[in-house]
């Protein structure tokens, strides 16, 4: 066997040993540091293409997950002033029932027909204050509400197109039309409560009124039932979607602790062997010069 000085390929295999070592190790402490097994496209290209992919749905997902939680507000809150605005009418059509008996006096009259006036009021107060994020929903200025849903844009499988919730609903002819000019409406309260005759058939228009309130209740309901199944399973899919994501890109602490120690191990037992080459074949060589 040749003994050599110039090229110490023993020290070369442990030196190239020792940075394979020390690039695992560095490797290995970057991913427990920052618990991601795919710091770089580099680590590992076809799933940081993957993972990429995945991240880009789950966020999608999740702003479509906060529309839902928005839209669903928007309609409870359409709903709850529908619902007084109903209690309203109610309460006008006991009053016309009881304005159109007979037995009452004068003052009981003007009570009840003032009391009347003060919930029409109030049914035109609630069209005007009723509002979301400043967005005005019952004043007839949105007719039909366009609800992102989804991620993507197909309109089809993405979104939800909101209508006969958020119409007109004052009094008069473009709303909920307790009041008109036609033959069989009456322009106002006094005119409504004019007599007990009036007031009977003002019951009918009141009713008529209530039952449109009623339909847009009943139909809120209807898409915000349809939300509600909307949001469960976006809810599901943004589980099934953050459990891929990590699979591909979390690091598996324990099995990367072990290659951790593993890479320690040999980055020690390279290096010191390093050392063992770099002085096995000088101490042979001089031996060899001071012998001769």
């Amino acid at each position: 066997m040749s003994i050599i000085i110039n090229t110490n390929v023993p020290a070369l295999i442990a030196r190239n040993a020792l940075d394979r070592a020390t690039a695992s190790l560095n490797s290995s402490m970057e991913k427990l540091s920052t618990g991601y097994r795919i710091n770089h496209a580099a680590d590992d290209p076809a799933g940081y293409y993957y993972a990429s992919g995945l991240s880009s749905q789950l966020r999608g997902s999740k702003v479509a997950y906060q529309n839902v939680s928005q839209s669903q507000s928007m309609l409870t809150l359409a709903q709850g002033d529908l619902s007084a605005i109903n209690d309203q009418l109610e309460r006008i059509k006991e009053l016309a029932t009881e304005y159109s008996n007979d037995t009452l006096t004068t003052e009981q009259k003007t009570a009840i027909k003032s009391e009347a006036q003060q919930r029409v009021d109030e049914i035109n107060r609630i069209v005007e204050e009723s509002k979301f994020n400043d967005i005005n929903l019952l004043d007839g200025s949105k007719e039909g509400v366009r609800f992102q849903i989804g991620a993507y844009s197909d309109p089809a499988t993405n979104a939800i197109n909101v209508n006969g919730v958020f119409l007109d609903a004052s009094t008069g002819e473009t709303g909920i039309k307790l009041f008109g000019s036609g033959a069989d409406e009456f322009a106002d309260i006094e005119a409504a409560f004019k007599d007990s005759s009036t007031a009977a058939k003002f019951i009918d228009i009141v009713q008529a009124s209530a039952d449109t309130v009623t339909e847009r209740i009943a139909t809120a309901g209807v898409y915000s039932s349809r939300l509600e199944s909307i949001a469960d399973r976006l809810l599901t899919q943004n589980e099934n979607l953050a459990s891929a994501y990590s699979s591909v890109m979390d690091t598996d602490i324990s099995s990367e602790t072990a290659n951790y120690v593993k890479q320690q191990i040999l980055q020690q037992t390279a290096s010191a062997m390093l050392i063992q080459a770099n002085q096995a074949s000088g101490i042979i060589a001089l031996k060899l010069i001071g012998a001769s």
